[in-house]
């Protein structure tokens, strides 16, 4: 969800463009979102935090004309009790903690072996899997599920290094913090240091790098070519199927809670069998295993989750028992 100081930078900007003092410079503005869903990400950031970084509490919200939808366009007609179930995790109707069905929580606790236990991972064709992912919670979660999906599927494994440096004018600091250090960090929204990729393997950039063509962050692709200072990829759901050429890039971590700025060149890109709950946000998969072995961190989280496929025959669930926790902000959903 968008903070809701993008929207004051754009009612401030349409205004001095327009010469006009109505709010967004008097031109009609047309938005769409779900308050149930994933909030603006706050850094550190406190419940009263967060929840004021909402647009939905701020004066500008006041002045728009509200459509509700009612028809959840993922799921068809038949799945009325799972929509119907959906809204009630995503209203908090069912409380702090939600007793899963047991369709969703099988004997077998193991992410991989629950998505692709039907697939022999060592043939399969990409294609077989680009309608499939792992949501996690966290992270690292995230990276270490990607690792060892990869290792099971066919090919060689490439691996790229990236260069990283310290960004600074005092020397003392690359003595604080050497190279080999850097090395080992992988914040959010970052590719690892060492890249390791496979022919076939799918891919999610982490930067806009062409808006225009569909390459923006968070698009999925498969790749079919690992050369030394490229990748050739494809978009997934591409209808001309055209190749796409990705080159490495300086990249600068966002995360400002470090005490010190260093950047990495590498590719923009990181594996995508298994993404954060986050990042799945806005995407649809025909299948997809929920891995909750850490909770929920904030609101919308579980409801994101549950809501990227179709039917309650889509999803599998890992989590240390059938009773998990659901985070809702109620003050968000009171209009």
């Amino acid at each position: 969800m968008t903070h809701v100081h993008a929207f004051i930078a754009v009612d401030r900007l349409l205004q001095d463009l327009a010469n006009c003092s109505l709010q967004f410079g008097g031109k009609v503005i047309l938005l769409g979102g779900d308050f149930r869903q994933v909030l603006p990400v706050v850094l550190k950031g406190s419940r009263p935090l967060t929840v004021a970084s909402c647009l939905k509490k701020h004066n500008l919200w006041s002045k728009f004309i509200k459509l509700n939808l009612i028809k959840n366009m993922r799921a068809p007609e038949t799945e009325r009790k799972f929509s119907n179930w959906l809204l009630e995790i995503g209203e908090g109707k069912s409380g702090d903690n939600v007793m899963l069905p047991d369709i969703y929580y099988p004997s077998e606790q193991n992410p991989i072996k629950q998505l692709y236990g039907d697939l022999n991972l060592s043939t399969v064709m990409p294609e077989e899997l680009k309608g499939r992912a792992i949501l996690a919670v966290t992270n690292d979660a995230s990276i270490d599920i990607n690792n060892q999906v990869l290792v099971c599927l066919p090919g060689e494994t490439v691996v790229y290094e990236a260069v990283d440096d310290i960004v600074s004018d005092d020397s003392n600091d690359r003595l604080t913090f050497p190279v080999e250090f850097l090395n080992s960090l992988t914040p959010t929204g970052m590719p690892p240091y060492k890249l390791n990729l496979k022919p076939g393997c799918i891919i999610m950039l982490l930067r806009n790098l062409a808006p225009t063509e569909g390459l923006c962050n968070g698009t999925r692709l498969i790749v079919t070519k690992l050369q030394r200072n490229i990748i050739e990829a494809k978009r997934i759901g591409s209808v001309n199927g055209e190749t796409y050429f990705i080159p490495r890039i300086p990249l600068n971590p966002s995360d400002s809670n470090m005490p010190f700025k260093f950047k990495r060149k590498q590719f923009p890109v990181r594996l995508a069998y298994s993404i954060t709950i986050n990042k799945a946000h806005g995407q649809t998969f025909k299948k997809i295993c929920l891995m909750l072995i850490n909770p929920v961190l904030g609101h919308g989280q579980l409801y994101v989750g549950f809501s990227r496929f179709k039917s309650f025959d889509s999803v599998t669930v890992v989590a240390p028992s059938r009773k998990i926790v659901n985070c809702v902000y109620q003050e968000v959903l009171n209009d």
